[in-house]
């Protein structure tokens, strides 16, 4: 788990929509949104960027940090 800087948009709801990220080197523009969840240590959403690659951030409530988990690889494809 990495901590990372996001740039984040808060809905009226409350909710939390990253527009984009920075791990490293590079900066990570969100293209969509997906699954969400929330644990007692904070928020998990899945986001898909432009290159449609899958990303598990997670919000963490206790000092408000944002931090990527890890990348979702889809599985191999049949030849």
């Amino acid at each position: 788990m990495e901590k990372i800087e996001v740039t984040t948009r808060f809905r009226m709801d409350g909710s939390l929509v990253p527009l984009e990220f920075t791990t490293g080197h590079r900066t990570v523009k969100v293209m969509d949104l997906g699954r969400r969840w929330e644990t007692p240590a904070g928020r998990h959403l899945l986001v898909m960027d432009f290159q449609e690659n899958t990303y598990h951030l997670f919000f963490q409530i206790s000092d408000l940090s944002w931090y990527w988990i890890k990348d979702i690889k889809p599985p191999d494809s049949p030849v």
